[in-house]
C-alpha cells in the first residue's frame, strides 16, 4: 500500500486512536481512500483569499470567526487575527511555546493550550500576552470563554475553570480515565451564560455550570457494542449544536442523536446508528455529518431519518461537513473541498484548497464563505457560484 493510502487509513478511521492498536489492520484494502471521480460540475468553487499564520495545523486547531474577524493558531507558537473579509493580518503573535489547541476567544480574550501543560491568554485587539496557567495535562481541546471563565478540557478529561481576570483556578471537574480514547476534533460549546457542554468518555456529554463546574446532567450518545479494547471507544466528536431547547451531537462507533432540554432534565428526541470522528453541523429541519468510512449523510431534524447518503468520498479522511447557502461541504486528506447539493446529495464541485496535506482542521462558515485550515498552516476563505 502506498504510503498517501496508509495516511488514509488513519484518516479514515476518524482519529489516532491512543494505543498503537491501529496499525494491526494497515494493509487491510477496505481502508483505501478512492480516487477522485468523474462528475457533472455544476458548481464554480473559487478561492477568494488564502494567508499563511504559521506551520502546520492538526487535531485541536480551530478557527473561529468573531464579527470581522478569524481568530486562529498553529502548533509552532502562532496565533493570528484575520480580517474576514479581505485576509488582511490584523495582528500576529509568535509564541516561545509549542501549541496543542486554540482557540477559544470571549470576552476580549483569546486562550491557547501549550504542548508543556498551561493555557496562555492574549488580548484579542492587540495579542498582547495577558497571562498563563498551569493545566492538568496538555489539552487538545480548544478552550471557551464566557461568564468571567476560561474553560479548558485536558486530554485527561479533566474540564478546569480559571478566573478570566488573573488566570487563577476557579474550579476542576474530573471523570474517571478510559483505557483508550480517540485523538479528534472535540468542542466544548456554552448552552447559556451558566453552562458549558463537554464531551467525556464512553460516549457521554456533560453539562457543567461555569461558575463553579458542577454536573448538572449527562446524556448519553453510544454504548460500548464489544468486549475489546477498541470496542469500548465510544467518545462524542465535534461539537453539539444547540438549536432552541435541542441539542444534536455524534460519537464515534456510535449514534448522531438529538436531546430536548426541558425543566425535567435532557429527553432523547432520536438516535441513528452513524459512527463519525467529526461530529455535526445542522438546520432547523436538517442534520449533516461525515462516517469514518466517508459516507456523507444528510438527516431529517424532526425524527433522524435519513434524507440521503452519499459514498463517493469513500476512506477519504473527510472533515466536519458544514452547510454553506444550498451545499454540504467537505474537505479531505488530499487538500480538497467538495460541494454536495443539500437536498439531493449530489457532488457539484471541487476546488484544492492549496496544499496536498490533509485538512484536519474543522471547517466553518462565514457570511462571506467557508473557512478552513490547511494542513500545512494556510487559512483558506472559499465559496461557489
Amino acid at each position: 500500500m502506498k504510503v498517501r493510502a496508509l495516511k488514509g487509513f488513519a484518516l479514515a478511521l476518524g482519529a489516532a486512536l491512543t494505543l498503537s492498536a491501529c496499525g494491526l489492520m494497515s494493509n487491510d484494502s477496505r481502508y483505501e481512500p478512492v480516487d477522485l471521480t468523474e462528475y457533472q460540475a455544476q458548481v464554480q468553487p473559487h478561492i477568494t483569499w488564502t494567508v499563511s499564520i504559521g506551520s502546520g495545523s492538526g487535531h485541536g486547531f480551530t478557527p473561529v470567526l468573531v464579527q470581522e474577524s478569524i481568530f486562529a493558531a498553529t502548533p509552532d507558537g502562532q496565533v493570528v487575527r484575520v480580517n474576514a473579509t479581505t485576509g488582511a493580518v490584523e495582528w500576529r503573535i509568535k509564541l516561545d511555546k509549542a501549541l496543542a489547541g486554540g482557540v477559544g476567544v470571549g470576552e476580549g480574550l483569546v486562550a491557547v493550550t501549550t504542548r508543556d501543560g498551561q493555557v496562555q491568554v492574549l488580548d484579542a485587539n492587540t495579542g498582547e500576552a495577558r497571562w498563563s496557567s498551569r493545566t492538568s495535562t496538555i489539552s487538545t481541546t480548544p478552550p471557551v470563554i464566557g461568564s468571567g471563565v476560561v474553560i479548558v478540557r485536558g486530554d485527561d478529561f479533566r474540564v478546569q475553570g480559571f478566573n478570566v481576570t488573573d488566570g487563577s483556578l476557579l474550579w476542576s471537574y474530573v471523570r474517571t480515565n478510559p483505557e483508550m480514547s480517540l485523538k479528534t476534533n472535540s468542542r466544548m460549546v456554552f448552552a447559556d451564560a451558566r453552562t458549558v457542554f463537554a464531551a467525556v468518555p464512553t460516549g457521554r456529554l456533560v453539562a457543567l455550570d461555569v461558575s463553579n463546574g458542577r454536573l448538572l446532567w449527562e446524556v448519553l450518545a453510544a454504548t460500548v457494542k464489544g468486549p475489546t479494547d477498541l470496542d469500548s471507544v465510544t467518545d462524542v466528536v465535534g461539537q453539539p449544536i444547540l438549536y432552541g431547547n435541542e441539542a444534536c451531537f455524534a460519537s464515534y462507533q456510535g449514534n448522531v442523536v438529538c436531546y430536548n432540554f426541558t425543566q425535567k432534565g435532557p429527553a432523547l428526541s432520536w438516535a441513528q446508528p452513524f459512527s463519525s470522528a467529526v461530529g455535526v453541523d445542522a438546520t432547523p429541519n436538517a442534520i449533516v455529518s461525515a462516517a469514518i468510512d466517508g459516507t456523507v449523510a444528510l438527516f431529517a431534524r424532526q425524527n433522524g431519518q435519513t434524507v440521503w447518503a452519499d459514498r463517493t468520498l469513500a476512506n477519504r479522511g473527510l472533515t466536519n461537513p458544514i452547510v454553506f447557502n444550498n451545499y454540504v461541504v467537505v474537505a479531505d486528506y488530499e487538500g480538497y473541498a467538495h460541494f454536495f447539493d443539500f437536498n439531493s446529495g449530489t457532488l457539484l464541485g471541487r476546488v484544492s484548497l492549496g496544499d496536498s496535506d490533509p485538512v484536519v482542521s474543522p471547517l466553518i462558515a462565514t457570511p462571506n464563505g467557508v473557512v478552513a485550515q490547511t494542513g500545512d498552516g494556510d487559512l483558506v476563505l472559499f465559496g461557489a457560484k
